[in-house]
Parts: C-alpha cells; sequence; structure tokens
C-alpha cells in the first residue's frame, strides 16, 4: 500500500501496523489508514457495508465477507473487544478507544435510562402547587414533565426556545419534591457556563417562586472538566465508576459540543441515584473531537406506550406512542418556539431556512433589505477592501473603551461584534484576518510586541490552576502594573499577567467552532472562495445562531449556497446499541465516500 498519500499521521500509523503485524495484507492496511483519517475526521467509526464498492485513496473496498476475513487475519483487528489496535464490532470498525467509549457510553446511558421515583401523580400536583397552569407553551410543559418523570432527560432546542426556563421549573420542582436536593449546572466550556450561570438567574427571577425554594436554586454553574477533576498532567479525571460525583442532579448546558469520550467519562462518574437533563440544540456543529452524542440521542425520540401515559397522568398532555419506540425515548423532548427571534426577525427567518437546507432562500433572504441582515457577496478579493472599512468603524470604538482602562465597558464593546471563520488559513482565514485586525488596523507590530492594549485573547487549555478553561476569553488593557488580562468570572474580574497565560490565541476573529456557547449582538460570518467538505449546513446555522441582533454574511453565493445544501454527518454505532432504527448516518446524497 502507497502511504504518500496519507496524512501524515496516518501514514505513521499504517507504517507502525505494517512493521509490527507483518502478516498483514495490503487491503487490511489500507483500511487502518481509513479508520484513521475517518477518527480525525470525527466518525466514531467505518460502517463497511457504506463503503462495499467505493474507491478510496486508490483501495476499491470489496465485498464484506472478503473484508472482515482480511481484517480479522491482520493481526492488528479485534472482534468486540479492545484487545488489539482496531475493534470489528457488527460491520463497523473502530479504533479501541472509541470503541470502548461507545460500548461503554451506551451501556451505562441504559441502566441510567428509566422513570424516576416521583410517581406522575405527585409530579402533577407539585407543578400545580408551584405555577399554577404551568405555561401557555404545549411543548414546554411536557418538557418539563419528562424531566420529572425520567433519570435520563434530553432537552433539544434552538436558540431562545426556553430550555434554561424549563429547566428552572424542573429544579424547583425537584427541589419540592425533595428539598435536599444537590443540584449542580455545568457546561463544557467556561464561557458557556458563565451564560448558563446568568439566563438561570434571569429564569428564577421571572418563575414568582418563594424565597426558601429559590434559595435553594443554583446560581453558578462550572465547566466539565472542573467537575471531573481533570489535571493538567493526566487523562484520566478525578471522579469515575470509583470514585463518583457527589451530586443528585447534574443539568449540562450546550451538550451538543461534548465529544464522545467526555461524554462517555461524565456518565461514567455519575453516582446510580443521579438524575442527568442534557440540554442543547442538535442542528448545531458536532464537538471538535470524535463523535455527536447529542444529536445521537435527540434521534432517539420516541414514547412508549407506558411513557405517553406517564405522561397524560403527570400533565393532561396526550402525545401519541412511538411505533418503535427506543429505551431513551420517553426521556427526550424537543422545544420549537423561539422567544429570542419573533415573528419579524430576520436571523430568526434565516436560521430557519439555513436549518431547512434552503440556500437560495436563505440568500433572498439577506439581499432582502432587512435591518437585522447584511449580505456581502464576492470573492476574498473583491470584498476585502468593504471588510476593512467595516471593521476600522466598529474599532474605532474599541480604541475608545481601551484607553479607558476599564474592562466592563471594554468588555461591552467587544461583545458588539463577533467575526467567524470556518477556516484558519487562507484570506478569509483566523490567522490571516487576526494579523489584519492587529497590523493594518490597530498600527501593531505583533513579532516584536505580541501584547498590547486591546488585544483580545481566547484560551486554548485548561488551567485549573488559574480558574481559566479552554474557550474562555479575557481583554488586554494597561494599568498602573502593567499590561494584564482580564477575564469575567463568576465572581467579577479577573487580571492576569500575559506570561500567566495558558496556550491562547488572538480573538478578534474566532473560528465557529470557538464561539459555541457564546451570544453576541452582530455576527459577521467569512466565508472562503472554494468549497470544503467542513462547509455545512450545521456550521453556518450555528455560526449565525450566535447573533442576538444581526447578522452578515461575507463571500461566494456559491459556497454559502453548497454550505447550506451540505448535511454532513458523524457515523456511528450510538444508536443500534441502544436500539434505534436510526443508525445515524450521514446522507448519503452529501457524502462522498471516495474522498478521504
Amino acid at each position: 500500500m502507497n502511504t504518500a498519500t496519507l496524512p501524515a499521521f496516518a501514514a505513521e500509523w499504517v507504517e507502525w501496523l505494517r512493521t509490527h503485524c507483518p502478516v498483514a495484507d495490503a487491503l487490511a492496511l489500507a483500511t487502518a489508514g481509513l479508520v484513521a483519517v475517518r477518527a480525525e475526521e470525527g466518525h466514531v467509526c467505518v460502517d463497511l457495508s457504506q463503503e462495499v464498492g467505493q474507491t478510496w485513496n486508490g483501495t476499491t473496498w470489496p465485498a464484506i465477507e472478503t473484508w472482515q476475513a482480511s481484517l480479522l487475519a491482520s493481526g492488528f483487528v479485534a472482534q468486540e473487544a479492545p484487545t488489539m489496535p482496531l475493534v470489528l464490532d457488527a460491520g463497523r470498525l473502530y479504533v479501541a478507544r472509541l470503541w470502548q467509549d461507545e460500548a461503554e457510553l451506551a451501556r451505562r446511558l441504559l441502566r441510567l435510562a428509566g422513570p424516576s421515583a416521583h410517581t406522575p401523580e405527585r409530579i402533577r400536583a407539585v407543578l400545580k402547587q408551584l405555577y399554577g397552569r404551568l405555561v401557555e407553551d404545549e411543548d414546554q410543559h411536557a418538557a418539563v414533565a419528562t424531566a420529572l418523570l425520567n433519570r435520563l432527560t434530553i432537552i433539544a432546542g434552538g436558540p431562545g426556545t426556553g430550555k434554561t426556563t424549563t429547566v428552572a421549573k424542573v429544579l424547583a420542582a425537584l427541589i419540592t419534591l425533595k428539598p435536599d436536593n444537590h443540584i449542580v449546572l455545568a457546561a463544557p466550556t467556561g464561557k458557556a457556563a458563565a451564560r448558563m450561570a446568568e439566563a438561570m438567574g434571569r429564569a428564577k427571577d421571572k418563575l414568582g417562586l418563594d424565597m426558601l425554594t429559590l434559595s435553594a436554586l443554583p446560581e453558578e454553574a462550572i465547566t466539565l472538566h472542573r467537575l471531573l477533576g481533570y489535571r493538567p498532567d493526566s487523562a484520566t479525571p478525578r471522579h469515575g465508576p470509583e470514585q463518583p460525583l457527589a451530586l443528585d442532579v447534574l443539568v449540562v448546558d450546550e451538550a451538543s459540543m461534548l465529544d464522545l469520550s467526555l461524554f462517555a467519562r461524565l456518565v461514567a462518574a455519575l453516582p446510580a441515584h443521579a438524575t442527568l437533563i442534557l440540554l442543547g440544540d442538535d442542528e448545531q456543529l458536532a464537538s471538535v473531537e470524535a463523535g455527536n452524542v447529542f444529536a445521537d440521542l435527540a434521534r432517539q425520540a420516541g414514547l412508549s406506550t407506558e411513557g405517553a401515559a406517564r405522561l397524560h397522568q403527570a400533565s393532561n398532555l396526550r402525545r401519541a406512542a412511538s411505533a418503535t419506540p427506543s429505551a431513551l425515548g420517553n426521556g427526550i423532548t424537543r422545544l420549537s418556539k423561539s422567544r429570542r427571534f419573533d415573528a419579524d426577525s430576520g436571523v430568526g427567518a434565516l436560521a430557519a431556512a439555513i436549518r431547512q437546507g434552503e440556500g437560495k432562500g436563505a440568500i433572498e433572504l439577506l439581499q432582502s433589505g432587512r435591518s437585522d441582515l447584511a449580505w456581502h457577496p464576492g470573492t476574498e478579493r473583491q470584498i476585502r477592501a468593504v471588510f476593512l472599512r467595516e471593521l476600522e468603524t466598529h474599532l474605532a470604538d474599541y480604541r475608545q473603551a481601551v484607553a479607558a482602562a476599564e474592562p466592563a465597558a471594554a468588555w461591552a464593546v467587544f461583545q458588539r461584534l463577533c467575526i467567524l471563520s470556518p477556516v484558519r488559513e487562507g484570506p478569509s482565514g483566523v490567522e490571516q484576518l487576526n494579523r489584519q485586525a492587529e497590523t493594518q488596523l490597530l498600527g501593531h507590530d505583533t513579532r516584536r510586541r505580541p501584547f498590547y492594549a486591546g488585544r483580545p485573547v481566547i484560551v486554548r487549555a485548561n488551567a485549573p490552576g488559574l480558574g481559566l478553561a479552554n474557550g474562555d476569553i479575557g481583554i488586554t488593557l494597561a494599568g498602573p502594573d502593567g499590561l494584564q488580562v482580564h477575564f469575567l468570572t463568576p465572581t467579577g474580574w479577573r487580571a492576569f499577567l500575559p506570561s500567566r497565560l495558558p496556550r491562547h490565541d488572538t480573538a478578534f476573529v474566532l473560528t465557529v467552532h470557538q464561539a459555541q456557547g457564546s451570544e453576541f449582538n452582530t455576527v459577521w460570518l467569512m466565508l472562503p472562495d472554494e468549497d470544503a467538505p467542513l462547509l455545512d449546513r450545521t456550521l453556518v446555522y450555528t455560526a449565525v445562531t450566535r447573533a442576538r441582533q444581526r447578522v452578515a454574511i461575507w463571500g461566494s453565493a456559491a459556497t454559502f449556497d453548497q454550505a447550506v445544501a451540505r448535511r454532513a454527518g458523524r457515523v456511528s454505532g450510538l444508536a443500534k446499541r441502544l436500539g434505534s432504527v436510526d443508525a445515524c448516518l450521514p446522507d448519503q446524497a452529501s457524502t462522498d465516500p471516495t474522498t478521504g
């Protein structure tokens, strides 16, 4: 097999296997290269049946029987056990680590799924006591009852659909049902955790609850890495099956950002009696690392006959039972009515068009002249001057706020605009656009002086000792003690010397992944000239829904239309393990199996 055309990491992997497993034939080694590349792309496994007859990197995949025989004779593939580098399970081929994470996660989720200890009658009485007629929105009413009826709940919904308000109602009811409940709020990043705490505070103010119940509701949220006790010198968290978390109820926001490994570690650390509530938007980008677990779980929705009856008893709402319910289906609910975007919102209409794959309709909206939408079509070269001119207007206000050296004021101006790019390199990439903002617009030579007043930075690594987490954003300001980087934390502003910061980047421009879990007044999305597989509907949707008030799209209409039309997915076996007929495969029409 020729490894010259493989990415370096995959080529090294194949060569290592060739050296240590001399009996492996060319077909098995080529398959190892395929698995490595797909894992790097975020897929949990390779479904061999979907690849048969296709050509990849010069190899045409044979019939399943021939293919599996080659793999099992290679010396590096085991069947349904992580005893070798790769694992073959029900026609799916995994890196052993990912197989173990998926198998363990499925087993623990099935154990966790099931009815809570609270009877439907008791739940109904508590909800009536707390809220009278609970809510006008039947979906939110059903979501609250669902979360109280089940030990594992998934609440899916887009921005502004009331997920936090819903869970605040749930937690107040849980405290009424069991006053000594120890409830913990968590999120994947520091920014998402801070937003969750803020949103929970606003939701509590609207509930009209008595002071005793309000005081029992949690006020802070922490990152999952801090919750699990990850240490810089270890990939294994402090908390796990042998040392479970000390809690009764765990609520995780922005759960779509969790990769398979983190998801598995989180569920493994739950005590046997715990309740888990997951909030997220399954239409958003999948996690950076392998897996798309939240979306996989959200697709398990469907009440059993017993589940529909219990929901009716608890809420008086009638929902049809599914003909093929999964083991998790009773605990899955969806919110669809957005309260952030009203009927006249161009941003809301744009997000809906993107979610439905209507690229032409989305472009028509952008061209419609709505005050909250802007469209800057053209190549990267054509839009460059307009982009720099508009950015200069924004940075003029930012310079003034930075000169005042007041963190809250500078942060307020910085939050007005978020510039996003799907790529790191190239004329519309994060690195180039950040350099333009620094050198052409701020006049700084970062090669000589990397830190300067006004430099925003995003943390790229967890630093528990400093109280900083991957994704936290700070602003550099000048003061009596020189330059310091200021971060807004749950306890207020904290300042750090630049030399103390963990790995970080300039943050005038962020990748779409880095912006997940954040909101900004205005979002600009910069698109490259050339289409790429990573440009898909979920990426564009995630970028657009970071905006509270206004969105501008910069770039090629063809690139935008192709991205919205592409519904990429990630291959996994989780749904099969959970008993669903949905295999969680990407749409066949949008997947090119000949590419690596």
